[in-house]
């Protein structure tokens, strides 16, 4: 079947199911009618059917058998027109694919190790046709340097690749020819792999390109040998090409002088001449699309002659000739000139020097008072610090001695009293345990680097198990807990440092609120961010207060810390943890109506390398 000829026909055994059908269903219709003619029409019995059952259960039968051959009918119909409509559109797509004498059909069995390459010339019933090499021939006609297809196998079993595109160089029966391959990764009704698309002829690209860099590479030597500078700029002042004599002139590494680079930057990096001379241009020797002429003295002391042209593309090329033996006759007038920009350049870093070591003298003594006034301070708040640590270290101790003693000298017999005496020493060492550990794990982030590793995992369980943990305090409270946190994406995190966070917070929530108060969690996403807020209807705070709470150590507090209660190190701790995870903590409170701690951390779809992040 060839591109082109005659629309496929109908075959010989559809035509012959069709005239059966027809005919089926023609003698069922008349078997039908007549049987109810002589049923109730006629007296005559051409079958005995005065057995009304016997009737109505043929006529039925008979029906649906008439139904069903309609619909059969119906059904190869539309198929049929499905084929032809399938074909046409094939068929139009062959055309297109015919019209570019350079494309090839192209199937890579992947398991089986062939390769399938229709001709340059070919018909779409030939397709199935194709002459078949061996995976390690074909391989062997391509250049390994192009593409590892032993890698590209390997991904199609693996099901790592969806299309592909790839350009190679293949060895036919006469040359070496360049191929562009577009295809899909597909599989067949046994679900192996194969590889189908198509080959693209790109052999004539592919040579104009490479004829293109030599012409290049050759007219970049030629320039580069030439006794003079040469630069050229294109019309939106972008380097084109230039020679070593440019980069010797003006002091450019390669490196800078790559093509694409703006002329102004160039400019800014270059070395900057020490004099520029227009020269006089005469009008009965001038060149067609001069710029300008300059003679330019260099900072080693060379002189050039720089001239510009314009090109009709707009294209600007600059030239420069080393006239430096021209110019030893001047030497001597120029001397002077010379001496005098010497002694100006001298002046000026002097006096530049002179101002930078005065901005050092200023910027060191405002350090020295600041730094003095940091020490101070740091002093006073240590200071108060151990005092407040001194009355909250107190009280559980007290209340350990207290009940040990009891304990120890055997005061009272009753179980009960002991166990709950028991009870107060294991909460009051608990409690002090908490502020040992508190005071230990800020003491560890404000002077070392936090180190975490994190992961993408879901946060929505540790709510429950932090409230899980508070549950006595909260009954003992008689707290109303609105846990709405419903948060069950993925998050890239650290597990333990959120719980922390968590616990912290919830901590504090519990331990400022009023008895039967509330607290609620919600959570939101809002601009790539998970915010979780923590809200109670607790004491609340000042806006003072709020200022000073992440801050334990090293600013001053403007309450009276002994009369605090707790070590108030939470939330320094939670907010150096949020900040580990690149997020923060907002706090909005109102004395006697309570607090709302928002705690927002950025949602990363991907997992990177564990974090190192420095605090102070």
């Amino acid at each position: 079947m060839q591109l082109g000829g005659k629309r496929p026909a109908v075959n010989l055994q559809s035509q012959i199911k069709e005239i059966c059908l027809s005919v089926a269903l023609t003698i069922l219709l008349i078997t039908t009618i007549f049987m109810a003619y002589s049923q109730y029409v006629t007296p005559v019995d051409f079958i005995d059917l005065n057995n009304n059952r016997l009737f109505f259960v043929v006529v039925g039968s008979n029906t649906l058998l008439i139904l069903l051959i309609f619909l059969l009918s119906r059904s190869q119909k539309n198929e049929k027109n499905l084929i032809l409509n399938s074909y046409s559109t094939l068929e139009h797509h062959q055309k297109l694919l015919l019209n570019n004498k350079d494309t090839r059909y192209f199937t890579w069995d992947v398991k089986n190790k062939k390769i399938y390459m229709s001709n340059k010339c070919f018909s779409l019933s030939k397709i199935k046709s194709m002459s078949s090499i061996s995976f390690e021939e074909f391989i062997s006609r391509v250049h390994a340097k192009d593409i590892n297809f032993y890698q590209l196998a390997n991904s199609a079993i693996q099901g790592k690749i969806d299309q592909i595109e790839v350009s190679f160089r293949y060895q036919t029966n006469i040359t070496n020819k360049w191929f562009k391959l577009k295809g899909s990764l597909l599989n067949n009704s046994h679900g192996n792999p194969y590889i189908s698309g198509l080959l693209f002829d790109i052999t004539r690209d592919r040579s104009q390109e490479i004829n293109t860099q030599r012409l290049q590479k050759t007219l970049s030597e030629v320039i580069d040998s030439l006794p003079l500078s040469f630069v050229l700029w294109n019309s939106k002042n972008q380097l084109v090409m230039c020679n070593s004599k440019y980069r010797d002139f003006y002091s450019l590494p390669p490196s800078v002088t790559k093509p694409g680079t703006s002329k102004s930057e160039i400019t800014q990096l270059s070395m900057k001449s020490m004099v520029e001379i227009d020269v006089q241009k005469d009008p009965n020797n001038q060149l067609p699309g001069l710029i300008s002429q300059q003679e330019i003295q260099l900072r080693d002391k060379r002189w050039i002659l720089k001239t510009e042209i314009k090109t009709g593309a707009g294209y600007i090329a600059s030239m420069a000739l080393d006239i430096s033996n021209q110019k030893i006759s001047q030497q001597d007038l120029l001397n002077n000139e010379n001496e005098l920009i010497n002694k100006v350049e001298e002046l000026d870093n002097l006096r530049r020097k002179q101002d930078i070591q005065s901005k050092q003298l200023i910027e060191l003594t405002e350090r020295y008072s600041s730094e003095r006034d940091n020490i101070e301070e740091l002093e006073n708040n240590k200071s108060k610090f151990l005092l407040n640590m001194s009355h909250e270290l107190r009280t559980p101790l007290n209340a350990i001695i207290g009940f040990s003693d009891f304990l120890k000298n055997q005061v009272i017999d009753d179980p009960d009293k002991i166990r709950e005496y028991a009870q107060d020493i294991y909460e009051s060492g608990n409690e002090l345990l908490g502020i040992i550990s508190n005071i230990e794990s800020m003491t560890h982030l404000e002077k070392e680097d936090v180190k975490i590793n994190k992961k993408s995992q879901k946060i929505n369980a540790v709510v429950d198990e932090v409230l899980a943990d508070f549950r006595a305090d909260i009954i003992e409270k008689n707290i109303i807990v609105k846990n709405h946190f419903d948060f069950r994406e993925n998050i890239f995190c650290n597990e333990t440092a959120i719980r922390q966070i968590i616990t912290n917070i919830i901590s504090n929530a519990i331990k400022y609120n009023k008895d039967g108060g509330t607290i609620s969690i919600n959570n939101n996403e809002q601009n790539g961010w998970l915010n979780l807020e923590i809200a109670d209807n607790g004491h609340g705070m000042t806006n003072e207060e709020i200022d000073i709470i992440f801050k334990p150590f090293n600013k001053s507090r403007r309450s009276n810390i002994i009369n605090q209660e707790g070590s108030r190190l939470g939330l320094p701790i939670a907010n150096t943890l949020i900040q580990i995870h690149d997020g923060n903590i907002d706090i909005k409170s109102t004395p006697g109506k309570g607090t709302c701690v928002t705690i927002s951390v950025p949602l990363i779809s991907h997992e990177s390398a564990p974090k190192t992040r420095k605090t102070a």
